[in-house]
């Protein structure tokens, strides 16, 4: 950057006189031209370029053209506009399916060529991914109310279920008093029962003894005569 340039390799198109030392540059091969003698003809007599058509030339200076290099230009030199951002609405009972106006997506980078259209739909989703996010927060915000619910009342209901644990476990205690109970009767029956069998066996003991005096008492038999 700081080796200067060559005067064969510049020109200076508004000086009103040839670069001085230009013509005797070794690679100069125009120097034969005058300074003061018009390029394609004599002093005031209109130039001519013969290798150009009246068709190309037309072409050239179609005014579409003219517009499409002006929209260029300005493109260049133009700072991009600033848009503001609008917040979002949406419809009752659903995603919108509107365009939004100024959505955050609109604002593009410089120099970043994005179809229209691109943004468009770009901004319509995002709207509906936004408004499934509200939804979301609704549907957790229910729930977390139903968690509460149900803690205040499982906190209602705690002391009671307390009051029936113990109240079953009386029930509990006194039915297993019950079938202790209900244990001693059975063996009591038992040995009531092995009594009772003791006893007719000495029933019958005693009426077999009881025959056996009835016989003596009445002697023995008497022989017929």
């Amino acid at each position: 950057m700081d080796v200067p340039l060559l005067l064969d390799h510049v020109f200076d198109f508004f000086a009103a006189e040839p670069v001085p030392g230009l013509a005797e540059a070794p690679d100069n091969q125009n120097g034969w031209i005058e300074w003061d003698i018009p390029l394609g003809g004599e002093m005031d007599e209109s130039m001519e370029n013969p290798r150009f058509e009246e068709e190309e030339l037309n072409e050239f200076m179609d005014d579409d053209h003219d517009e499409e290099v002006e929209e260029w230009l300005m493109a260049l030199v133009t700072p991009p506009r600033a848009t503001v951002t609008v917040p979002i609405t949406y419809e009752v009972g659903g995603p919108s399916t509107a365009i939004p106006v100024g959505h955050p997506l609109t604002t593009m980078a410089s120099g970043v060529a994005t179809q229209p259209q691109v943004i468009d739909d770009l901004c319509v989703r995002m709207s509906n991914l936004e408004y499934r996010h509200g939804e979301l927060v609704k549907k957790m915000k229910i729930v977390s109310d139903a968690e509460a619910a149900d803690s205040i009342a499982i906190k209602e209901i705690h002391p009671r279920v307390t009051t029936l644990e113990g109240q079953v476990q009386t029930l509990q205690t006194s039915l297993h008093g019950a079938w202790l109970q209900n244990q001693q009767l059975q063996t009591r029956l038992s040995e009531i029962e092995n009594r009772a069998g003791t006893l007719i066996s000495f029933m019958y003991w005693m009426e077999d003894c009881l025959v056996v005096l009835e016989k003596r008492l009445m002697g023995p038999p008497t022989e017929p005569q």
